[in-house]
């Protein structure tokens, strides 16, 4: 095992450590999923607040929207939860969460809370007091928020413009059985998009120029219970995108739940099940509260759909651990936000060939109480 590379600040600070947990902003327009694939319709409602109240395990209900952007040595990664809205458990959860990470700096993390908020049925929009995104006719999201920085108290503010540069993705359009119990679906509404805006730190601005991407879960399991590993790159300029992801649910060889979905010049192709193999070769761990972490740091994966293969290496090089706490004898959620090297080629059984490296994302979600020294 080697050490992975870590911000000690926001494990010693626990507040600072609190909940990021996954999923991001969206877009307009209705589209339609690959020829290569079995086609799948979506439209801005696909995108927008799902919950309703029908007194089935409502306490149960979890929606997150994700986006996270680069440019340059400049990551960021947002997201806006909405966790037993009718706080039947008392652990409700109505919250943006933050982190801006810049080369040669401390990071910067920061989250608001409330008791309230406001969603639309029929387009991607929600509210979180000064916080929220809003589609336009354009398709456009629009992000805005501002919350504290958890370590130095400065007001930190963003706006910006995601416009997608990739078809959506409907990685999971139907119930998939998650944890212990419960269920979960998974749209990717931007593999990728093209990102514009600003932060404001305190005095200091960011501008930004970059490459974006959005995704947004739903469902209803324990929010502390399933275990995750995903990945997501993409290049607008080579109109290639790449999104990963595995729920890591009495996994085996013969049945894993697995979802990867790459779009190349305007065409889609899907691999899911048993025609994706992922080998985790490489672990990296650290202790926090009194545990230790122990998470992927290093895994390939072999993909083959009958007319399309896939070689992919993927390689964390920093981590940023988060923390959702509840009360005992319940686990703690814990989640890894990511940044990591995609590489691998891509193969038609016509012979076409496509080798990319790209910087990405990737993200590790697991139960603070199972991390173990023998490994995940």
């Amino acid at each position: 095992m080697k050490n992975d590379v870590l911000h000690p600040a926001l494990i010693s600070n626990r507040p600072l450590v609190a909940s990021i947990i996954f999923v991001a902003i969206a877009s307009s327009a209705i589209f339609l999923l690959s020829s290569a694939v079995s086609a799948v319709n979506a439209d801005p409602r696909d995108d927008a607040y799902h919950y309703m109240k029908n007194g089935i395990d409502d306490q149960l209900y979890n929606e997150w929207w994700y986006f996270n952007g680069r440019d340059g040595d400049t990551h960021f990664m947002l997201t806006f939860l909405l966790s037993d809205p009718d706080n039947l458990t008392a652990y409700r959860r109505i919250q943006v969460q933050v982190i801006l990470l810049q080369n040669g700096q401390i990071p910067i993390l920061g989250s608001h809370q409330s008791r309230g908020f406001g969603g639309d049925r029929n387009s991607p929009m929600f509210d979180i007091d000064k916080n929220g995104f809003s589609s336009d006719q354009e398709g456009r999201i629009h992000i805005r928020g501002e919350v504290e920085d958890g370590a130095t108290s400065e007001l930190f503010r963003w706006d910006l413009v995601y416009e997608a540069a990739a078809d959506p993705w409907y990685a999971i359009p139907t119930q998939t059985k998650t944890g212990q119990s419960g269920w979960m679906k998974w749209l990717v509404y931007m593999p990728s998009a093209n990102v514009t805006g600003s932060f404001t730190i305190g005095n200091r601005t960011v501008d930004i120029d970059g490459t974006g991407y959005h995704d947004h879960i739903w469902g209803r399991f324990p929010l502390n219970d399933p275990q995750f590993t995903w990945a997501e790159a993409s290049n607008p300029a080579e109109n290639f995108s790449l999104s990963y992801r595995e729920i890591w649910e009495n996994r085996t060889e013969d049945n894993p739940k697995t979802y990867l979905g790459i779009q190349k010049d305007g065409e889609s192709i899907e691999f899911s099940g048993g025609q994706l193999k992922a080998n985790y070769t490489d672990y990296s761990e650290y202790a926090i509260d009194n545990a230790t972490m122990v998470h992927p740091a290093r895994y390939s994966i072999s993909a083959d759909n009958g007319d399309w293969s896939l070689e992919l290496a993927v390689g964390v090089f920093e981590s940023i651990p988060t923390v959702l706490d509840y009360p005992r004898p319940m686990p703690d959620r814990l989640d890894l936000q990511q940044l990591a090297l995609l590489q691998g080629t891509l193969r038609s059984k016509s012979g076409e060939e496509y080798v990319f490296e790209e910087r990405g994302f990737s993200g590790y979600s697991s139960q603070l109480d199972l991390l173990r020294n023998d490994g995940v």
